[in-house]
């Protein structure tokens, strides 16, 4: 007999172009943008294996200007033996966030995969997952990725400065 241990390590995907911002079924929706088909596939098919109660959204303000979204479900909760997350940064607050935040704000948006055969062009786009409902949504500082309640949010983030750090 063996103890299996549990990781709650996510793997973050960041390889997408960017958010799309819908409205359905009197929801704010949250598209991920893919331009790898296959990529966006396989990444529907884990969250939407996600169970609705567990799920997290947050947006992380910078003072620069710019945001980050992160999006998981809770991997001390999930079933799952793949622990997944949604990370983008360096996206600019003025333009949609702006019209989107005081939604995002009243009620947890949904979130969904897409793809995009050409991202400048709206009827490329394709929706890969079903509308995926964002349990606890948060919009919070730079500063609050000190907290404890940010630690997977805080380790996307250093994640990503360590892949931009190893690619100067």
């Amino acid at each position: 007999m063996y103890n299996k241990i549990m990781s709650f390590e996510i793997t973050w995907h960041d390889n997408f172009y960017g958010i799309s911002w819908a409205y359905e079924k009197d929801r704010l929706v949250v598209s991920t943008v893919f331009e790898d088909k296959p990529e966006a596939t396989l990444i529907a098919q884990e969250i939407e294996e996600w169970s609705d109660k567990f799920t997290r959204l947050t947006i992380v303000e910078k003072a620069n200007g710019e945001f980050s979204i992160c999006c998981y479900e809770d991997p001390q909760i999930s079933k799952s033996s793949e622990h997944i997350g949604l990370f983008r940064t360096g996206m600019i607050q003025s333009g949609g966030y702006e019209q989107a935040k005081p939604m995002i704000e009243e009620k947890p948006p949904l979130l969904q995969i897409a793809y995009a055969a050409d991202v400048r062009d709206m009827t490329t786009y394709e929706q890969i997952s079903r509308l995926v409902p964002m349990r606890k949504c948060r919009i919070i500082s730079e500063k609050d990725l000190k907290k404890q309640e940010y630690y997977f949010e805080r380790t996307a983030h250093i994640e990503k400065k360590s892949d931009e750090d190893s690619k100067k």
